[in-house]
């Protein structure tokens, strides 16, 4: 529910004016349809100072130090720069006289980014903090490439390239004296240990039991989960209920499209028979698109995810299921993220795709677009290519150090500016399991799906979404004549060319009787039956490609224009 900037100066301390400014930048972070008062907490103290904004009493405070998030488990010394890294979800920002040590949990699911000049030391879990705090922008035109292709930043880049992201389950440590910089990584790292099935099975077990075990802390009466047609938060439900935790109490939520909870195998159903099977309370909210203006809408989604990640079909509704549960005394979800593995693999090329991590090479009409253009070569990071893991390990490694901190921690964004977050199924003891499994194990989840079917009801799972597909959104009339106005504008040609401009804009299509004709909802669902095996290899071996739907490139284009401009106006 909070977001927060950390500063330290090196030869000065800060005063009133200081703390101004920090409210000011909280002020602008707020959710503009918040109407209740909402308390920013600011504190400057010395050479340290800091503000949370929405602050909230899950907020950990102890001296100059901040806990944002939940810890699995015991851990005293969370507060000690240098310390061990404690597991849970966090933002965690600690000091002392010596040091001060910025951290990300195992996957990095809440981001922390940071700067260093010769005179302060800045960190955020906000991106906009960090630029109306310097009053400078500096665009990463690298970002460019990546919007393009995954419809997200990429891996380690921020919008102003002056801001570094913590990985996961690292560190970045600043010597208050020498006022250097160094970092604490845990390497991530797939070895197959030598157990049997059985053993990798109670392994994976204990870890997740015990995860969930520690959760006890948790007040059911103001944290929901949300459930899913799926296996994941399928699972936190099962074991909470089986552990006896939180028994009776606990809550559940889906949302989706009003239709959706009439339809047998969409999610929306699915979560509600599953709940009354479980015995729990669940509500069900609805996604419809909102009455407001529809560049309303998108500006609302953009300031509280920061254009990290274009998924905007969730989000239609102008952000009202998010504000109607902090209305309704919700701080926080318990959610289902996870990183068992993933779907099956043939090639480079799938393995990108399936992570969210395809490069603009990868599309059809993408191919020679950023040469055409004179737009900024894609670098795929050496630390991501494959060595020598096979095809699995290394697609399952992209998940945990791409997928994770990249595209999940994105979403997670959009939210954190009304609740709060726990995701159980990224805690290190759990990785640390999955990263000892063989391949077979991971593939699809095989071992984890096993798992919940052994502790589930004979509820089956879903085969349909409850939100609206972000194709049919984006071919709506209001979406592309915002989206045309925009890429239009005097404002975008400082960005791009006209000839870039005009490229993305004749691919665009208007769904409706007067425009493109709709995809068949039959052809949609036997492209969704034929098995991940046949697509690759027809994919492989060039009878089918990747083509990146045109409107979903014209609006990945607009995010990178509007952020632009909101950056700049910071």
């Amino acid at each position: 529910m909070s977001k927060v900037i950390y500063a330290c100066a090196r030869n000065r301390s800060y005063g009133p004016s200081d703390e101004d400014r920090l409210h000011r930048i909280c002020t602008v972070l707020e959710p503009d349809n918040i109407v209740s008062p909402t308390q920013h907490r600011i504190v400057a103290n010395g050479n340290i100072a800091f503000a949370v904004m929405n602050y909230q009493p899950s907020v950990v405070e102890r001296r100059n130090s901040l806990l944002l998030g939940c810890l699995f488990g015991e851990s005293p010394d969370w507060v000690e720069p240098l310390a061990e890294f404690p597991d849970g979800s966090y933002a965690l920002f600690r000091e002392n006289e010596e040091f001060i040590e910025l951290l990300a949990d195992a996957a990095a699911s809440r981001t922390v980014w940071y700067f260093l000049d010769d005179e302060q030391f800045v960190a955020s879990t906000s991106q906009r903090a960090l630029v109306m705090y310097l009053d400078s922008f500096e665009f990463d035109k690298r970002v460019i490439p990546w919007l393009l292709s995954t419809g997200t930043l990429g891996p380690e880049l921020s919008w102003d390239q002056r801001f570094t992201r913590i990985p996961a389950d690292s560190s970045v440590v600043l010597d208050r004296k020498s006022w250097s910089l160094s970092t604490r990584e845990t390497p991530i790292q797939f070895m197959e240990k030598n157990r049997s099935d059985i053993e990798h099975r109670e392994a994976l077990n204990g870890a997740i039991t015990e995860t969930i075990q520690s959760l006890n802390g948790v007040n059911a009466e103001e944290w929901v989960l949300p459930l899913s047609g799926g296996y994941d938060s399928r699972a936190i439900l099962c074991f909470s209920r089986k552990a006896g935790h939180n028994a009776g109490h606990l809550r559940t939520i889906t949302w989706g499209m009003e239709e959706s909870i009439h339809q047998a195998g969409n999610d929306a159903r699915v979560a509600m028979d599953l709940a009354a099977a479980l015995g729990v309370e669940h509500r069900y909210y609805h996604t419809d698109v909102s009455d407001e203006p529809v560049g309303k809408i998108i500006d609302r989604f953009l300031q509280c995810g920061e254009g990290r990640i274009d998924h905007l079909s969730g989000y239609m509704d102008g952000m009202r299921i998010w504000r109607d549960l902090l209305l309704d005394g919700v701080h926080g979800i318990i959610r289902g993220d996870e990183g068992f593995g993933w779907s099956p693999v043939s090639s480079a090329l799938t393995v990108r795709y399936s992570v969210g991590c395809p490069l603009c090479s990868d599309f059809s009409n993408l191919v020679g677009v950023l040469e055409k253009y004179d737009l900024p070569a894609q670098d795929f990071p050496e630390s991501l290519q494959q060595k020598q893991d096979s095809l699995s390990a290394w697609r399952d490694r992209l998940y945990h150090t791409y997928r994770l901190p990249t595209l999940l921690a994105a979403l997670s964004e959009i939210k954190f500016s009304y609740v709060e977050q726990i995701n159980p199924l990224l805690s290190r003891r759990i990785l640390k399991k999955v990263r000892e499994l063989p391949d077979r194990l991971r593939t699809d989840k095989s071992l984890f799906r096993q798992l919940v079917d052994a502790v589930s009801p004979d509820v089956p799972y879903a085969d349909k979404e409850a939100n609206s597909s972000p194709e049919n959104i984006l071919r709506k009339g209001p979406v592309v004549e915002l989206v045309l106005d925009t890429l239009g504008s005097d404002y975008s040609r400082t960005l791009f060319s006209p000839e870039f401009l005009e490229f993305i804009m004749d691919g665009m299509v208007v769904e409706g009787p007067a425009g493109h004709k709709k995809s068949s909802p039959l052809k949609s669902r036997i492209k969704r039956l034929v098995p991940a095996a046949i697509k690759n290899f027809l994919r492989d071996s060039g009878v089918s490609s990747f083509r990146l739907d045109p409107n979903k490139l014209a609006f990945r284009v607009y995010i990178i224009i509007r952020m632009h401009k909101m950056m700049s106006r910071d």
